[in-house]
């Protein structure tokens, strides 16, 4: 299901700009990052058909959001895991689910239940099922999250921080399950993160997000190589360029980001997140020229 934007903005009062003439096609399974306050979160709002655009054209398989009745199609297909989803505590895992299955108008009772099961068991919580979810921890609140985001089947699948306060083993397995989600054809997947190495496993394309303005679009491979040339191992004694960022110890000397090496400097190979930061650095120096 392909997402079409084309000069989308988004401002509130005082005309302050949260998004500002976003443009960007995708499909399949796209990263979504940003620093906080970027406008992740309002874009895919607006992609759930939750909160109103000031201006542009967002069409989602081809059904125009501007529109009500092409909200209601697009709402019809979507699954969305906002950031701060607030399960009903007093419910069991499957309570919930059956409940949102109601809400949704998803079938009879028996058909509820097998897709009920079938989420569960994708999602790892067969056994915790009966328990309440008020008993649940962060990482189990945010599996049943999906699982309620995934109920209808959904083309669309929206995901706002979804491996946040999971452990490690939880974050591989969710990864795990959206990369397959977004193989299926016809599904598209938009996950938004700070985890920079969940993009990495999961996302063939990203995107990202500076002050409402789409600055990086492309393959995510490619957005390491916004810092090639500019990462460098230097003595642990050496003195730090002025504009050194610096990203950790390295054995004997120091991983730095910097756009003058200097003299015995060895270059290395960057990674996602020093492409982030240093397509970060540049975005940000250029917007004050």
């Amino acid at each position: 299901m392909r997402i079409e934007i084309s000069g989308l903005t988004k401002a509130y009062r005082r005309g302050r700009r949260v998004l500002d003439g976003v443009d960007l096609r995708a499909d399949g399974v796209l990263g979504l990052l940003g620093a906080n306050g970027a406008g992740k979160t309002t874009l895919m709002r607006i992609l759930a058909g939750t909160l109103r655009p000031t201006a542009g054209r967002v069409t989602v398989g081809g059904h125009d959001l501007g529109g009500a009745a092409g909200r209601r199609e697009v709402q019809r297909v979507t699954g969305y895991l906002p950031q701060e989803l607030e399960p009903y505590p007093d419910l069991t895992g499957r309570e919930f689910l059956d409940y949102m299955a109601l809400l949704n108008g998803l079938g009879g009772h028996r058909e509820r239940r097998a897709r009920i099961e079938e989420l569960l068991a994708e999602v790892g919580l067969v056994d915790e099922g009966d328990r309440r979810i008020s008993t649940y921890s962060g990482g189990m609140r945010r599996r049943i999250g999906i699982a309620q985001a995934l109920l209808g089947d959904p083309r669309l699948l929206i995901v706002d921080e979804p491996t946040s306060g999971l452990d490690p083993e939880e974050r591989m397995r969710f990864r795990s399950l959206l990369a397959a989600l977004g193989r299926e054809p016809g599904r598209t997947v938009l996950l938004s993160t700070h985890i920079l190495d969940d993009v990495a496993q999961s996302c063939p394309q990203a995107a990202v997000l500076e002050r409402g303005r789409i600055v990086f679009h492309g393959p995510t491979a490619d957005l390491a190589r916004a810092a090639e040339g500019r990462v460098c191992l230097v003595p642990a004694d050496a003195p730090l360029p002025a504009d050194a960022v610096l990203i950790g110890a390295a054995g004997t000397g120091r991983r730095i980001i910097t756009d003058a090496p200097p003299p015995g400097a060895r270059p290395v190979a960057p990674t996602l997140e020093e492409g982030f930061t240093a397509l970060l650095r540049r975005v940000r120096a250029d917007g004050r020229r």
